[in-house]
């Protein structure tokens, strides 16, 4: 089997990374994301996830449990009622089946690495609650 790579970010002279900015190739169901996706295979997944300013996924559930790495922007994660800052050099860990939303304040980038990984714009991605 073939090694998979997927580029995410460029570097600078000096090895600092640079995050393209803007809105990514594919609309996120249920959201203002849009993303790219980086990796698939047997039901785990990573995809490059980019929320503009003010940007959201309401609150939702979904199948698989994920890693998310904040890369750029600031926003605040809702997870299960309680309201959490993100920032650059943050992670945090979601299971699935609890609720929790997303907001961003200024453009946000985010890689998401789960299981029972589901493509960005499949529309069983996520579980919207009211």
């Amino acid at each position: 089997m073939e090694l998979k790579i997927a580029a995410w970010a460029n570097a600078d002279d000096q090895g600092n990374l640079i995050v393209e900015s803007g809105e990514r190739p594919i609309k996120m169901m249920h959201s203002d994301g849009t993303g790219s996706p980086l990796f698939s295979f047997k039901g785990f997944g990573a995809d490059i996830i980019r929320f503009p300013p003010n940007g959201k996924v309401g609150n939702h559930t979904h199948e698989g449990d994920h890693i998310l790495f904040v890369i750029r922007g600031t926003g605040i994660v809702e997870y299960d009622g309680v309201q959490y800052e993100l920032y650059p050099g943050l992670a945090y860990l979601v299971p699935g089946q609890v609720p929790h939303a997303i907001y961003a304040k200024e453009e946000l980038v985010l890689i998401a690495v789960g299981n029972d990984h589901r493509p960005l714009n499949s529309e069983d991605r996520l579980n919207v609650i009211s």
